[in-house]
């Protein structure tokens, strides 16, 4: 398989995943949806929905595995392939991709925080909803990259603070699975990672999810192995129905990070499974998916903030159930514009080099 073909299927898993996370807020911030995710059923129909392969659906924290493997593929691929590591080109790549959109949409939410947040009060649905905008959260944390208070701001920024910062050791990373066997720089990055994993805040949370960004580097390094081990045992297939969600069929007696450990797996199931298969292949090239691909990063920064204003300001006329199930058509349309005028746009040319010359001058 050719390299851009692979990217170009990952693409539609992004956006793909991206949908998935929309899907997960909009029923999360509904009263049943989000007692079910706390396994509190009003009826039979919504425990399959939660405690089946069905949760696939709405599995918000299994389609951010999605994004984070993907990331550890994509990032640590060139330098395993013996890229040289230029970290200051690197940092600047991902301050600008990552950190100047996310400070963007903060400062937007922080703004209608200000304006609307007393109307917002006024509009109440589950308890993950009305957390947020209730308070005007420390701006000065959240802008240095910090995993503070950030459920009051939105549902999918924390996911950003740590990829940023997991990132950082991705070419380092990429560099030792190059020079070293794999089994030795799986062991020493785990190890290292387990000491960190005990610190509480987002030291614990970046040292967690790396797992996920080294296995998808060690992907990277292997998957032409993976896949011939695939090939002979295509009935593997069939267990990322129960593993993807396992957290939920388990149910709550199993540790959430540990659950998570067995979704990994069932992920890079699927995900092999698909380059492995014309038939998804196809599916996952296909223009509407790769569509989503391209603004999945957009949708995914934006649609917490959208759908909070689009139910705060529809939930004073109507039922606030019925605009939050109108949201995400109003998220999507955000998406494109944000994708157009903001990431292909505004920020599409910045770069720190340039206006630190600028400053100098």
């Amino acid at each position: 398989m050719k390299e851009n073909k692979r990217i170009e299927i990952f693409d539609g898993m992004r956006g793909l995943a991206a949908v998935v996370v929309l899907i997960y807020h909009v029923l999360n911030w509904s009263p049943v949806g989000y007692a079910a995710g706390k396994f509190e059923f009003i009826n039979e129909g919504w425990r399959w929905f939660t405690r089946s392969p069905l949760k696939i659906v709405w599995a918000g924290n299994e389609a951010v595995i999605v994004f984070y493997l993907i990331a550890g593929f994509v990032i640590a691929k060139p330098y395993i392939d013996g890229r040289s590591i230029r970290f200051g080109e690197f940092v600047e790549k991902r301050f600008t991709r990552l950190v100047l959109p996310y400070w963007v949409i903060l400062l937007v939410t922080f703004g209608l925080i200000i304006l609307l947040g007393d109307m917002k009060e006024t509009v109440r649905l589950s308890g993950s909803f009305n957390v947020k905008w209730a308070t005007v959260p420390e701006v000065g944390r959240q802008l240095l990259m910090m995993h503070h208070d950030l459920d009051t701001s939105g549902g999918a920024f924390w996911s950003i603070v740590l990829e940023w910062w997991i990132a950082l050791f991705m070419p380092f990373i990429g560099v030792a699975l190059r020079k070293f066997p794999t089994g030795d720089v799986v062991a020493a990055s785990l190890a290292v990672a387990w000491v960190f994993m005990n610190f509480s805040g987002t030291v614990g949370r970046v040292a967690f999810y790396f797992i996920f960004f080294l296995v998808g580097a060690v992907l990277a390094k292997h998957l032409d192995e993976v896949r011939a081990f695939y090939r002979k045992r295509k009935w593997l297939l069939a267990s990322a129905l129960i593993l993807v969600p396992f957290q939920w069929i388990v149910g709550p007696a199993l540790e959430r990070r540990m659950a998570l450990l067995f979704t990994c797996a069932g992920l890079v199931l699927v995900m092999v499974g698909i380059i492995e298969s014309p038939f998804w292949t196809r599916i996952f090239k296909s223009p509407f998916l790769l569509f989503l691909g391209r603004i999945s990063f957009s949708l995914y920064l934006t649609h917490t903030t959208a759908i909070v204003l689009f139910v705060t300001v529809l939930g004073q006329a109507m039922d606030p159930r019925v605009a939050l199930a109108l949201s995400p058509a109003f998220a999507i349309g955000v998406a494109v514009v944000w994708y157009r005028y903001v990431e292909q746009g505004m920020l599409a040319n910045v770069s720190l080099r340039k206006v630190a010359v600028r400053t100098q001058k």
